[in-house]
């Protein structure tokens, strides 16, 4: 266990090393100025003691030099800590930077189905906490290297003064340090299993903020809070742990220090009986042998960020690498435009490789050709078009898009070339225009405005005071579902791609505005190939052809009228629609 923990330690610094780097003039600077203050350290107690010796032996002529040495060294120190934290700080934020700009970049790249079955905490305490360990610990490693070469100079001091006393408080400090050794042990496997805790704890508090409204609607408060507080509560628990282990191996120590404190003045007084050692140098030694147990503290402490360099090195690894999170993989052709041909060839598509939501579908769309699926909830609509913009990989078979595999194409050429409007579109705690914006960097308003109108949502927009300058607060929290649909609508014309897919995108609207979409969906027909998700049939019935689905399956396909005439199945989906 301790063999490994040490190989993950050197690959986790190897792998840490490049996003520091960049950092290099400034990581020049802070060991530059750390050799320099640990060469400071080291003489500071020879000439300490001159000055303690100076003052027994009445030297004032060299007692005043003596101090005026320590005077200087002291203010030189001062230019070395502040200049020390002066690089530290531009070396911290550097790293903190790229590895949360790391983090982020791969949690964009996850597979869908790894979101789906984690909890949002995972990746939230990863990016956030974890990378601030990092860039906190590689930089106090720099500290406390350099605080124990500091201390190295007391070793030196008093070993030259007294070769017995220096032997005794060696073996002390080193009692202190296995003692301190066998604390970050136990320490090790608590703090692994309390960042789990920890993740799963973000993870519930953030959905008790942002579920907030339906908490209250479902009156769930008391069941939402029993579950925040368990959480709470075991999270708790494991710092407990933690702290009592500190505390019990603190009490230990403590009671060896005062022990020790009493052996070392009976040992110094054996010495001075003995005519080995005198006064001022007894005293000069009692006063620095304390910090040869600093010098061995420094090194345990280096130890502890080891354990918890590791333990946060290998969580956000896990992410950047593919460990444990599964990224999205593309093919490397690259499309510039497509023309809207899609063709679905014996595809098969299994949720966790479990559960078959499609099930050897068949179908092909033309370009420019409107295209309806209908059929029952929860037979694999939704996850087509899931498919179909490859944020689902199929489990076999093929999908073609003009006439290319999915899978040889590259990301952009998928997913520039076609937009997505939701049943539940997620709206930034952005304004109305950068959340417009995210969809075309560049677009001019007349642009937003026009795809604003398409939509039906910019009479409202420039009702509102700062019109398109309005923030919509988390998810679009000012705004009604409706409006929410209109603005992803609007977001998803933006792009003018030549593939639109709505995915139940009026289910939220009323009958007016429903129409005026269905309009605004109709004035596209024939220039854009359109795929559409329906629970209500007469939003579809004017496609090009209706493709109706069941268990995973395409059972049949035609135009309205033709399946009223040959499909039961879709006879029946549309009599009960009518009568809703």
């Amino acid at each position: 266990m301790e063999k490994k923990s040490k190989s993950n330690f050197f690959k986790n610094i190897k792998k840490t090393w490049r996003y520091i780097k960049e950092s290099k003039a400034n990581l020049i600077g802070y060991v530059c100025v750390s050799i320099l203050e640990a060469i400071i350290d080291a003489i500071f107690p020879l000439i300490e003691a001159k000055v303690i010796l100076n003052i027994t032996n009445e030297l004032i002529s060299q007692l005043i030099l003596s101090a005026f040495a320590v005077f200087i060294l002291e203010l030189v120190l001062y230019i070395m800590f502040y200049l020390k934290g002066f690089f530290y700080q531009k070396i911290y934020q550097k790293t903190l930077i790229n590895l949360q700009v790391a983090v982020a970049r791969e949690t964009l790249k996850l597979k869908i189905k790894e979101i789906d079955n984690a909890s949002s905490g995972v990746f939230i305490d990863r990016l956030n906490k974890d990378t601030q360990e990092i860039s906190e610990l590689f930089m106090e490693y720099a500290y406390w290297i350099s605080y124990v070469l500091s201390n190295v100079g007391v070793l030196v001091a008093i070993f030259i003064l007294s070769k017995y006393l220096f032997i005794y408080a060696l073996m002390i400090a080193i009692i202190h340090f296995l003692i301190n050794k066998k604390r970050l042990n136990k320490q090790y496997q608590v703090q692994k299993n309390l960042k789990k805790i920890q993740e799963k704890k973000t993870g519930l508090t953030g959905e008790l903020v942002r579920g907030i409204r339906d908490i209250k609607v479902l009156n769930a408060s008391q069941t939402i809070l029993n579950q925040t507080t368990n959480k709470i509560v075991e999270a708790s628990k494991e710092e407990i742990k933690i702290q009592n282990i500190r505390r019990i191996y603190q009490y230990l120590e403590n009671n060896i220090h005062a022990i020790s404190d009493f052996l070392f003045i009976l040992i110094g007084c054996l010495l001075y009986h003995k005519a080995l050692l005198t006064i001022p140098t007894f005293v000069i030694i009692y006063n620095y042998q304390p910090k040869i147990k600093n010098l061995l503290m420094g090194v345990s402490q280096i130890l502890e960020y080891n354990k918890k360099f590791v333990v946060s090195a290998d969580r956000i690894y896990e992410i950047i690498e593919n460990k444990k999170f599964q990224k999205e993989k593309f093919g490397t052709k690259s499309i510039k435009k497509l023309t809207g041909h899609i063709q679905f060839q014996n595809v098969v598509f299994q949720y966790n490789d479990k559960q078959t939501i499609i099930d050897g579908m068949d179908f092909e769309i033309k370009p420019n050709e409107k295209v309806a699926f209908v059929g029952k909830s929860g037979v694999g609509k939704t996850t087509i078009f899931n498919l179909i913009t490859k944020l689902y990989s199929a489990s076999s078979g093929k999908i073609l898009l003009d006439g290319y595999d999915i899978n040889d194409l590259n990301c952009d050429s998928i997913r520039d070339n076609m937009s997505i409007i939701t049943q539940n579109p997620y709206i930034f705690n952005f304004s109305i225009k950068d959340n417009l914006l995210l969809a075309k960097e560049n677009a001019t308003m007349e642009e937003v405005r026009e795809a604003c109108k398409m939509a039906c949502i910019d009479g409202f927009i420039m009702s509102l005071e700062n019109q398109y300058e309005t923030m919509v607060g988390e998810n679009g929290v000012i705004l009604s579902g409706g409006q929410k649909q209109r603005l992803a609508i609007a977001r998803a014309l933006l792009m003018k791609t030549e593939i639109i897919l709505f995915d139940e995108a009026t289910s939220a609207l009323d009958n007016e505005t429903q129409s005026e979409i269905e309009k605004a969906i109709e004035n596209l027909k024939g220039e854009y190939t359109i795929l559409l998700v329906a629970h209500r049939l007469s939003t579809v019935i004017d496609s090009d052809r209706i493709f109706v689905v069941n268990n995973g399956k395409i059972i049949d396909s035609g135009s309205h009228k033709e399946l009223l005439k040959k499909c039961n199945f879709y006879k029946n989906l549309y009599e009960k629609d009518l009568n809703i």
